[in-house]
């Protein structure tokens, strides 16, 4: 039986930032745009993986099912991979970059 997957949460950490505020706050740093898209495929594919599985599962292909598991569970890590690099590209380019609206003419 495929692993259930609950709900995410929309409580956010003290100074945690969307994915939009980030892309806003820094719109010349085109790698953190990047890894921003990366992130958002991958969390993307994330969740539709254990839709996938479930369905093959269900549908009688229980080998097609475990490697759709095995591939969440490569994602969820890869998922984790992304955001630790992106932590370190903003904690590296702090200040960097200014706002569009906050440049001078």
């Amino acid at each position: 039986m495929p692993e259930m997957v609950g709900p995410v949460s929309e409580t956010r950490r003290p100074g945690a930032q969307s994915l939009a505020g980030l892309r806003n706050a820094q719109p010349c740093d085109v790698t953190l745009q990047n890894l921003i898209t990366v992130l958002n495929a991958k969390l993307d594919l994330s969740a539709r993986l254990p839709v996938f599985e479930y369905e093959a599962d269900s549908e009688g292909f229980p080998e097609t099912a475990s490697f759709l598991s095995a591939l969440a569970s490569a994602e969820r890590e890869s998922v984790h991979d992304v955001v630790r690099t992106l932590r370190l590209h903003l904690e590296r380019t702090s200040g960097r970059f200014t706002p569009s609206s906050q440049v001078p003419s």
